[in-house]
């Protein structure tokens, strides 16, 4: 019996000192867990940082060289090198902290926002004139005879040289008037600068009129510019730009090729031609000294007194005889 009891308190004593087991197994499963979730914050994903550089290097345009910053620091392109380290990001810091605080004498390559344009030069939106001019000319269009093109600064309309002169002439075809009216509908409630620009092919010209190419793309666009201030466009908003044959859209390889570098571009620009404020002609004011004055004066010249010779007066506004 005693040997029994001996053994049941063995045994209960066993089992209570390796309950610690229990609790210590949770325990490291527990910080098990922690480590593997720490480990994996602390997993570098290259592919992700690739894409934090490029989009650092798009923000900061750098293109692969090197650029200096407000600080004087020459830092190289982020994406260089991937972000794996404290100091790229303190490099980055401090280039974007020298963009804040210093700014330079020339606005960012690209970034539109820092050029500070006084919006009153700002001439008739280019969207409202294309829709216009695109259903006026459309029939031109279709042909092949001319092309609108438009980018930041210009809104091109482009016209065969054969469409608007004879050859070698620079005298203007009857249709080039009914032409220039449909881009005087759209232009002509604007105020923005339109410049009319010549130009020819390499074919040498020299006749009794035009001695070169020179010559002759600028009669050109000085006639579609007389033609555009009897349709009356402002004169001011008007310039003339000859190229002859030195800027050619494509090789002058053919008979096709030179036709289309025979042209006459009308081309209206963003900025607008401002006219001068008219100033109004003001009165010199009139004070109360020179009121008296002028009074005075009056009656200076038109009341006379005469004494009369038995010692009177008399007064009057008539010269005497």
């Amino acid at each position: 019996m005693v040997l029994n009891n001996r053994r049941r308190s063995s045994i209960q004593d066993d089992a209570h000192t390796e309950r610690w087991l229990i609790s210590y197994a949770d325990y490291m499963t527990l910080l098990f867990a922690v480590f593997v979730v720490l480990y994996a914050f602390a997993i570098v994903k290259e592919e992700n940082y690739a894409i934090l550089s490029q989009s650092f290097g798009t923000i900061f345009h750098l293109e692969g060289q090197e650029k200096q910053g407000a600080q004087g620091n020459d830092l190289t392109h982020v994406s260089d090198s991937l972000l794996d380290s404290g100091d790229k990001l303190l490099e980055v810091e401090l280039f974007n902290k020298g963009l804040l605080d210093e700014a330079g004498n020339q606005p960012v390559e690209g970034d539109s926002q820092l050029i500070n344009l006084d919006k009153k030069l700002q001439g008739t939106p280019f969207s409202s004139m294309v829709e216009k001019l695109q259903t006026d000319l459309l029939e031109v269009l279709e042909q092949g005879y001319a092309k609108i093109e438009q980018d930041d600064n210009w809104l091109t309309i482009e016209f065969s040289g054969g469409l608007l002169f004879g050859s070698a002439s620079a005298a203007a075809r009857p249709a080039t008037i009914d032409l220039l009216k449909k881009v005087v509908h759209t232009i002509a409630p604007a105020n923005n600068y339109v410049h009319v620009r010549g130009y020819t092919d390499d074919q040498p010209i020299n006749n009794e009129q035009f001695k070169s190419n020179w010559q002759l793309s600028s009669a050109r666009a000085s006639a579609i510019v007389e033609l555009l201030q009897k349709l009356d466009i402002a004169p001011q908003r008007l310039a003339i730009e000859a190229y002859g044959q030195y800027q050619p859209k494509v090789a002058n390889t053919d008979s096709t090729a030179r036709s289309r570098n025979r042209r006459v571009v009308i081309a209206i620009s963003r900025f607008a031609w401002q006219p001068p404020v008219k100033q109004l002609l003001v009165a010199p004011a009139i004070t109360a000294k020179t009121a008296t004055a002028d009074i005075k004066s009056a009656v200076d010249n038109e009341v006379k007194v005469i004494e009369l010779p038995h010692g009177g007066l008399r007064i009057t506004t008539r010269d005497e005889e």
